[in-house]
């Protein structure tokens, strides 16, 4: 994903952040939904925010929780798994594969995303999804 996050946020603009994956997880686990529901498993992408706004109070304990307080994140629900090949925007490894009772991980009731934003994800992850196939499995090229 490292080459990805690179051309996401250079299309945006600005410095590049360290790590890449930082401000990447939505699409990122968009992504890897996709990737997983593909090869036949049940996966689906969860995310929590923890306030309104950047610096509105905490509304719940949701998002991934870093050195005492909750930051907003998305990440992968498969089985009894969480999957987040974010997380090292937290400081924690660049792949986690945990249990879904990791106290670190509490998903919102719903994503707060505006329209817009969600809607930008989809179409970032329908245009490297060819780029995927090329490179992936034969399975996945049906």
């Amino acid at each position: 994903m490292e080459p990805i996050w690179l051309e996401w946020h250079r299309t945006w603009g600005g410095h590049l952040p360290a790590p890449l994956s930082q401000w990447t997880c939505g699409r990122t686990s968009l992504f890897l939904v996709r990737a997983l529901n593909a090869e036949g498993l049940d996966a689906c992408g969860v995310s929590g925010t923890p306030r309104a706004g950047p610096l509105e109070p905490e509304i719940g304990p949701f998002g991934f929780l870093h050195n005492g307080s909750w930051q907003g994140h998305a990440w992968v629900e498969c089985g009894d798994f969480i999957l987040d090949i974010t997380a090292d925007q937290f400081g924690a490894p660049p792949i986690l594969v945990v249990d879904r009772a990791d106290t670190r991980y509490n998903k919102g009731e719903r994503d707060t995303a505006l329209p817009e934003f969600v809607l930008a994800r989809q179409r970032a992850v329908e245009a490297i999804w060819p780029r995927w196939l090329a490179m992936s499995s034969p399975n996945l090229q049906r």
